[in-house]
Parts: C-alpha cells; sequence; structure tokens
C-alpha cells in the first residue's frame, strides 16, 4: 500500500511546478493586492459588481496551470493553506457585497443625488468659461461614477479621464461620506480581508524557502543562454 505522504525526491519537478505555476504567481498578486487594501483602493467596478485587481485565489493563477493548483491544494504537504485559501475568498465576496450594498444605498440617497446635482450645476457653469471641460451627462449618470470612486477611495484621476476636472474640483464636497456609519461595513470587510492576505502572504513565502531549501531548486526559473542549451530556462 502507498503512504499516505510520499516524500518528493530532491529537484522535484512537481515541487518546482507548485513553486513556479503556484505560489510565485500568488505571491506577486497577494503582494498587489495588500497594496491596494492598504491605500484603500478595492478597484471595485459598479458594471461588474467585483474588484478588478482583488481577485479569488484561482483566477491569481494561469487557467493552464490549475491542475497544478488542485494538486497542490490536495498534497497533504500544502493542507495548511486549504482553509486560509478558502477564507480568503469568503472575505473578497464579503468586500464586493459590502461595496454593492454601499453603492445602492448611495445612488438611492437623495441627499447624495441632491450633492451630486449641486456639483454638476457649478461644474456646468463652470464649464461656460472652460470649454476644456467635458459635458458629463445626467445627474443619475454621474452619481454612479461618484459613487465608484467614494467607495475606491479616488484621489487624483488621470488627465485623460473625463471626470478629471470634476472630481479635481469637486471631491472635496463627498468627502464626509467616508465617516461611519456609512462605509463602517467595507470598511471593516477590507480590513479583515488585509489581515488574511498578510498571513496568507507571508505563510506562502516560509513554504517556498522551505521548498527551496528541502528539495534544492531555485525560487524562480534561471534564464540562461540559448547558445548553451537547448532549453530557455534552467529548471
Amino acid at each position: 500500500m502507498a503512504p499516505d505522504v510520499a516524500t518528493p525526491p530532491p529537484h522535484s519537478k512537481r515541487v518546482q511546478a507548485w513553486v513556479y505555476a503556484i505560489m510565485n504567481p500568488l505571491i506577486e498578486s497577494l503582494g498587489r493586492e495588500i497594496r491596494l487594501l492598504s491605500e484603500g483602493n478595492l478597484s471595485w467596478r459598479s458594471y461588474s459588481r467585483r474588484c478588478e485587481y482583488i481577485r479569488p485565489i484561482r483566477e491569481y493563477i494561469e487557467s493552464s496551470q490549475w491542475p497544478n493548483y488542485e494538486d497542490f491544494i490536495g498534497d497533504q504537504l500544502n493542507a495548511r493553506f486549504r482553509e486560509h485559501l478558502t477564507r480568503h475568498d469568503h472575505q473578497v465576496s464579503e468586500v464586493e457585497s459590502a461595496a454593492a450594498r454601499l453603492f445602492i444605498g448611495l445612488t438611492d440617497s437623495n441627499e447624495f443625488q441632491k450633492q451630486v446635482e449641486d456639483s454638476l450645476e457649478r461644474y456646468v457653469s463652470a464649464a461656460r468659461a472652460k470649454p476644456q471641460y467635458p459635458d458629463l451627462g445626467t445627474t443619475s449618470d454621474l452619481a454612479k461614477v461618484v459613487a465608484e470612486y467614494l467607495i475606491n477611495r479616488t484621489s487624483v484621476l488621470p488627465g485623460h479621464y473625463m471626470t478629471h476636472n470634476f472630481w479635481e474640483d469637486y471631491r472635496g464636497h463627498f468627502e464626509h461620506y467616508h465617516n461611519p456609519p456609512s462605509f463602517q461595513e467595507l470598511d471593516q470587510a477590507a480590513a479583515a480581508l488585509n489581515d488574511t492576505s498578510k498571513g496568507l502572504l507571508a505563510d506562502l513565502e516560509d513554504h517556498r524557502h522551505y521548498f527551496c531549501v528541502t528539495y534544492d531548486i531555485p525560487a524562480a526559473p534561471i534564464p540562461i543562454e540559448k547558445s548553451f542549451s537547448a532549453d530557455a530556462y534552467l529548471v
């Protein structure tokens, strides 16, 4: 009978696949995720009701490598990650749901709609003397954009955005919406995800180091001169 846990041999290709195709992409993606969360930028989009750059774990991995991902989480050597990965994905869903509820609450609010309408009227009045100010459409359309900016704590927009001038001039009129209780649920969900992602990142980095030392493999494929080898990478 085969043992429950088989110890891979030195230079194991299977362990290399875990490191290169699974752990390295996750470490890179979680690092970006943590930076976004620390800035308050959820990259949440109203049209999809999802975060654009904060994703479930599987979506950080190339689809062609999903079999290696299933192998990674299914092996006892990596068993401690199963619950952690599941918790991360659950908390991503919690953040997206909280953002969607906040978006609906803002855009359905008469007070918020009036604030957008007043700011748009001032913008249109100023635009008469500033022809470079583009038409921003209706109050309803702009309210959705402003709500998304608030959810993502957008401070500065690139100059080519149509709403660049509006947001630069009137962003301060909406900052009070960040105060409790309106953002409390979303902020708590984002903080919980940030803690989970930080812990997961540290565990993955430690686990990668363990694999590299134990199985004598580099932490990433090493490029070599093609003139010396038919292979693009030394693995």
